[in-house]
Parts: C-alpha cells; sequence; structure tokens
C-alpha cells in the first residue's frame, strides 16, 4: 500500500509583538484576543481533518495556537508535542525591531527598491544580513535552519507513513514556513510574499520526496 504522510504547516496566531508591528523571532510573546479568535476559526475550518499527531515549536505561541485549533476541531485529547526544530530564525540584535524598519533595512541592504517578493526569493541573503550584523552568538548559519527543518519533517513523516495516509499538524512560524517554500516550491515565495498569523500550507512527503499542494 502506498500512503502519504500531509503535513498541514500553519503559523501561529496573533501574538502580543505582532500587534505592536515588533519583529519577533525566539523571542516570545503570547496570543492576542484575536490571535486566539483565528486560531479557533482555523480549527473549525479543519473539523473535517482527522489528524494522527500534533507538533509545535517549543514557543508559547505556537503551543497555545495548536491547542487553540486542536480544540475547537474536535481533537483536544491530542498532545501537542514541542520541537525545537520548529523554532522561527533567531533575529539577533533585529529581536523586537519596528517592522517597517526591519524591513526597509533588508531591502537597503540588498538593494532591492520596491519589490517585496524580491526578499522572500533571495532568502538566504536576507539571513546572512542578519547573521553578519548578530552580536548575539545566537543567530544560526543558514543550513542549520534548513537542515532542522527539514530533519523534523523527515523525521516525522518516517514515523508515521505506516499509516493510511495520516495528516499531522504543525504550528511554526513565518520565517521557518518561507523556509520550507524556498527548499520545496521556490516559485511560490513570489505568489505568497508574506505568510500571514494562522496561514497554512499543505505538504506532502512520499517517503521519498516532499512536494507542496497548491
Amino acid at each position: 500500500m502506498n500512503s502519504t504522510v500531509t503535513f498541514y504547516v500553519t503559523r501561529h496566531g496573533e501574538t502580543l509583538l505582532n500587534h505592536l508591528h515588533k519583529a519577533q523571532g525566539w523571542v516570545d510573546s503570547p496570543l492576542t484576543e484575536r490571535g486566539i479568535q483565528t486560531a479557533t476559526q482555523l480549527g473549525l475550518q479543519l473539523k473535517n481533518v482527522q489528524f494522527s499527531s500534533a507538533f509545535s515549536s517549543d514557543t508559547s505561541r505556537a503551543l497555545q495556537t495548536g491547542k487553540t485549533i486542536l480544540t475547537a476541531q474536535g481533537q483536544n485529547e491530542l498532545q501537542v508535542i514541542t520541537d525545537k526544530r520548529l523554532r522561527e530564525w533567531c533575529l539577533g540584535c533585529w529581536e523586537a525591531e519596528n517592522n517597517d524598519k526591519f524591513i526597509s533595512s533588508m531591502m537597503n541592504e540588498l538593494q532591492i527598491e520596491n519589490d517585496f517578493s524580491e526578499l522572500n526569493f533571495r532568502l538566504p541573503e536576507v539571513h546572512e544580513v542578519i547573521y553578519k550584523s548578530d552580536i548575539t552568538g545566537m543567530v544560526e548559519p543558514f543550513h542549520m535552519i534548513t537542515d532542522r527543518l527539514e530533519s523534523f519533517l523527515k523525521d516525522t513523516g518516517d514515523k508515521f507513513i505506516h499509516l493510511n495516509n495520516p495528516n499531522v499538524l504543525i504550528v511554526t512560524h513565518a520565517f521557518a514556513i518561507k523556509t520550507l517554500l524556498y527548499l520545496f516550491s521556490k516559485e511560490m515565495l513570489r505568489t505568497k510574499p508574506k505568510i500571514k498569523n494562522v496561514d497554512i500550507i499543505c505538504i506532502k512527503w512520499d517517503g521519498k520526496s516532499f512536494s507542496i499542494l497548491a
């Protein structure tokens, strides 16, 4: 029997720092009421999906989002398992910076004038700017981010692929999702320039390769 694992990968709900238009990587903040409401709405939209397992990064915002989704979706008995490999990029010196300043600084550094989607298409270069400006010593090299995300998907996919076409919920972060798009469907970074709170993408694993459902 051929089986494929479908990962439902979503970004956490709106947080306090999101609401204040602040950049947020490893810095954490709680969900706002709007964040809880939209996570609940996503859960209701997924009520016909039976999840075999659920995972989130080890941030409280991702874990709370996962629990809220499952409660609304009807599988609140399913535990949300945290995994550090699903963390957002560490933004180093840019943590909690004003979003507009952060984006304009990245565009200036890479000499991009107006096309925001170009930042996504040049994701490793954006990360290099963050990495080189870091004085905290906490920013990972880009290859470590891609390695941890891909290893999580492969390990989890292989764990569940013996089931009959299982579904797995994943709650992670905007740059993490952009990194997955960069790895598996780079062109989608132009058509989906912004990963909004509780946006969702589906990634399939057939035991050999990943593909993203449009």
